[in-house]
């Protein structure tokens, strides 16, 4: 069982849709908690929509969160709206989103959004002036063994769009 470090016992694993949380989160060794589940079991999640997406009433979610007592990695892109300690922001190239996506057969206009939301910054619009540490880039599983120090901020995160 992991101890938490550094004080830090639950860690957000937040990113676009397809950008591979998962995998990152099965490939840390880490127990790891789906945000969904956590939201079903809580009465958290609304009706399936016509997109194919249950909406989470992530406000609700917030106030009846519980810490885990190991270090525990939350996997969700919306992870970053309950109190977890930390935030691991998982990118993907937009071009290797969309493939991804298509293959999941999602909507084509579900395709866009996401890719869109994905080279506009992904998560990092929603973080801006938050105080927790986060991650971005290689090398997560010395950043969680180290504590969890800051690292990335919204300045030094990937731009999509300043790539050719």
């Amino acid at each position: 069982m992991s101890m938490a470090v550094g004080g830090i016992r639950s860690i957000g694993v937040i990113g676009t849709p397809g950008c591979g949380k998962t995998t990152l989160c099965q490939s840390l060794g880490l127990p790891v908690l789906s945000l969904r589940d956590i939201a079903e079991k809580n009465h958290c999640l609304g009706k399936i929509e016509a997109d194919g997406a249950a909406p989470m009433d992530v406000e609700k979610l917030a106030e009846l969160w519980q810490h885990p007592d190991v270090l525990t990695l939350i996997d969700g892109h919306l992870a970053h709206h309950v109190p977890v300690d930390a935030l691991i922001v998982v990118r993907c190239h937009p071009d290797e989103l969309r493939n991804r996506l298509g293959q999941r057969g999602y909507s084509s206009e579900k395709i866009q959004a996401n890719v869109e939301v994905e080279m506009l910054g992904g998560p990092w619009n929603d973080l801006i002036g938050d105080s927790r540490p986060i991650f971005e880039g290689e090398g997560v599983r010395d950043w969680i063994d180290n504590g969890c120090p800051p690292h990335t901020t919204p300045d030094s995160a990937i731009d999509w769009l300043s790539q050719p």
